[in-house]
């Protein structure tokens, strides 16, 4: 008798652990799934921490540009910032921050977006995204 309820507490034990197992699985794919959206959705995506200065750096560059559709989120406001940055080193290969994505592709982080920026090509990669509001389609005036 003592050992079967010995077994069927060990059964019991793993079940409720798989189910916790699955639970979490579930979770970080829920949070995989909106990390994956927010990069196709939004023109302009940021993946920063408030305290670090290489995202403070970033902002700044982004800042000089009148972006339509940008998000920014800083992961260290989150309670799963080591989950978030994993799931985005599948996308970007790294997970420090600042992380820029544009038109759903990884730019890179503050060094990379300066040196696009010096070399003029941070305008241009914006306008291509349609991400300016200099150049959003111009609505017609119905006469409304």
């Amino acid at each position: 008798m003592l050992r079967l309820l010995t077994i069927t507490m060990a059964l019991f034990a793993v079940a409720a652990g798989e189910l916790s197992k699955t639970k979490e699985d579930k979770t970080l794919k829920d949070l995989e799934d909106k990390i994956v959206n927010d990069i196709i959705t939004h023109k302009v995506m940021v993946y920063s921490k408030t305290y670090c200065p290489w995202s403070k750096r970033l902002k700044v560059i982004l800042a000089n540009y009148e972006i339509d559709d940008m998000k920014i989120v800083e992961l260290d406001r989150s309670n799963q910032t080591e989950e978030m940055q994993e799931i985005l080193k599948k996308y970007s290969g790294r997970t420090t921050v600042p992380q820029l994505f544009i038109s759903g592709k990884f730019v890179g982080g503050h060094d990379e977006t300066k040196a696009i920026e010096e070399k003029g090509e941070l305008r241009p990669m914006l306008e291509k995204a349609h991400a300016l509001f200099t150049n959003r389609v111009p609505v017609p005036d119905n006469g409304a």
